[in-house]
């Protein structure tokens, strides 16, 4: 047992001291170098074996590997523990809702018939979908009968908007470094109310700036993976992000954005988007709400769980989140959100 006891000590040793020099670097550096944005992404899951250590060091009276583990545990309850406290006190009764779905159905895949059926059995009242193939011409139509207003990009890898409201003004948003305007933003008629929906799906910080030490290889999974570690930049996204909170700051009605936001609940553009619109999981719902990746979409074991948060729908204050979840896998390697947003 005195051998278990050391074993585990050493096992846990390298475990803390890991995550107490990130945590040091992350204080330091904020998210100024690459590498610790990179790495931002998956804080949750650097705290979550301790949860599942301090128990085993307990019961196996590992007492230093307990004490060691101890100031990360404390660390995960107040830096996550939070996200599993329900909201305590309900929203006044609106005078209007919209029920909201994001999804992005993954430009590689495009299980187009599966997601039609899933949201067929899930009716809402807008539908954002990123990465569509030519959605004005395949997807859209699909769809009319359920959503007879619409807008979108005539392009592959595109994003559009579904919606049973009438759209009294659509227009593109967010010029990318060409000048292309890349988003759909769109103007719904709410009965009397006015309401913006900015469909997203912000530039990813995986890149094949990174691809030139390892040939194209036959693996979804292996490229987005070395993607990340060797191309890893957020700037195109920092800049997407500004642009959103300043039209946002001053937007003439209630605003909902939606979409993929390829960001991570810890970073600082997630903080940015904080400052001025409210994150409807968040507001009303609990747990991690991981939403990327579906690893089934890879083909892998459909138990394991998605590891990221990156599928968002945000509102601005003047709104309130009645409901918010993640959805069912449906073919893509996103999982859908789901949202009812309600104005008074």
């Amino acid at each position: 047992m005195s051998l278990l006891r050391t074993l585990f000590f050493l096992l846990t040793l390298p475990y803390v001291l890991g995550v107490i020099a990130f945590g040091a670097v992350w204080t330091l550096l904020g998210e100024s170098r690459w590498w610790v944005a990179l790495v931002v992404n998956f804080a949750p899951l650097f705290i979550l074996p301790a949860f599942v250590l301090f128990p085993l060091a307990l019961l196996i009276r590992a007492k230093r590997a307990a004490l060691l583990l101890l100031p990360v545990l404390v660390s995960g309850v107040i830096l996550f523990g939070g996200y599993f406290v329900p909201r305590t006190t309900a929203p006044a009764a609106p005078a209007w809702s919209l029920r909201v779905i994001a999804l992005n159905v993954s430009d590689r895949l495009q299980p187009i018939a599966r997601i039609e059926e899933w949201l067929r059995a899930n009716p809402v009242d807008v539908v954002v979908l990123a990465e569509v193939h030519r959605p004005l011409r395949n997807t859209i139509p699909r769809m009319a009968d359920m959503y007879p207003y619409s807008a979108g990009q005539a392009r592959t890898n595109a994003v559009a908007v579904l919606s049973r409201y009438p759209i009294s003004a659509s227009s593109g948003w967010i010029e990318d470094e060409f000048g292309y305007r890349q988003f759909p933003q769109v103007t719904l008629q709410v009965g009397d109310q006015p309401v913006t929906v900015i469909a997203t799906s912000l530039d990813s910080p995986a890149g094949v700036r990174g691809r030139i030490l390892l040939p194209d290889m036959d693996n979804r999974f292996i490229n987005g993976a070395w993607d990340m570690l060797w191309g890893y930049s957020d700037t195109s996204r920092s800049a997407e992000v500004a642009k959103i909170v300043d039209w946002v700051a001053t937007a003439p009605n209630p605003v909902i954005v939606a979409g993929d936001m390829n960001l991570a609940e810890q970073s600082s553009d997630y903080n940015h988007l904080a400052s001025v619109l409210v994150d409807s999981y968040r507001d009303a719902a609990t747990g991690f709400g991981f939403t990327f990746p579906a690893w089934e979409a890879f083909r892998l074991p459909s138990g394991l769980p998605p590891v990221m948060r990156i599928d968002y729908i945000w509102h601005t204050s003047d709104l309130v989140t009645l409901e918010a979840r993640s959805g069912d896998y449906v073919g893509s390697d996103h999982l859908p959100v789901l949202a009812t947003i309600g104005g008074y």
